[in-house]
């Protein structure tokens, strides 16, 4: 059952809810890039990711299954994250990240059927598909995070064997799905260059598939019209 609100401004806000989950991925990744780690970094930080968690709940909310679905699958996430935060326990840490890729990968999918359903091409829907992208990269980081803590020293940093924060995780993560591959962060252990080796593929079959899907769905939009 669809979501209907008659209020104005939130409708407006409504309608721009994939632009709204980009600006805070963005301030989510200039968190990462910038903050330190002190206290008010911290809770910088904390904002920051009640923010994503908030702008994706309402990117994705569109019907009331949705909406409860992602709220059971983001608070979690986000309670372990903080819990993470306090008591720096690896365990705690893997566990959130286990729970947010989760929450991410719920997110993806329901933004990925909003750009690709057969209707018309908005400004909306073009931030959606930079969300998803950046979401992909953001999900493979906790993937590798994770495998790090099952696999430790799975990666080098500087060619010395190191388990990877999530600033850099995410480096990592962006310039294996772009296929860029600087080197200074490599998968040692067989486990992470499969899952490497995953991501790069996906990396390269997301935009060329994607491409194509957009292609023959709004074509066949205008023919129609």
């Amino acid at each position: 059952m669809p979501i209907i609100t008659r209020q104005p401004l939130l409708a407006w806000m409504l309608e721009q809810r994939c632009f709204f989950l980009f600006l805070a991925l963005l301030a989510l990744l200039l968190a990462l890039a910038f903050l330190g780690d002190t206290v008010h970094a911290r809770a910088i930080f904390t904002f920051v990711n009640v923010l994503v968690l908030l702008t994706a709940v309402a990117a994705i909310g569109r019907t009331w299954f949705v909406l409860i679905i992602a709220v059971l699958l983001g608070v979690p996430a986000l309670a372990f994250r903080l819990l993470a935060l306090e008591s720096s326990l690896p365990g705690h840490l893997v566990l959130s990240w286990g729970l947010n890729a989760a929450f991410l990968a719920f997110v993806l999918g329901n933004v990925l059927h909003y750009v690709l359903r057969r209707d018309l091409m908005t400004a909306d829907k073009l931030f959606g598909v930079v969300v998803a992208y950046i979401l992909v990269a953001v999900l493979w980081a906790h993937l590798h995070g994770m495998l790090q803590y099952f696999y430790p020293g799975a990666y080098a940093f500087g060619g010395t064997a190191k388990a990877l924060n999530m600033p850099e995780l995410i480096y990592f993560s962006i310039t294996t799905l772009t296929t860029v591959g600087f080197g200074d962060i490599t998968p040692v252990l067989i486990p992470s260059r499969i899952l490497t080796a995953l991501e790069m593929i996906q990396g390269v079959m997301f935009v060329a598939l994607l491409i194509a899907r957009l292609t023959g769905i709004y074509v066949g939009v205008a023919t129609k019209t």
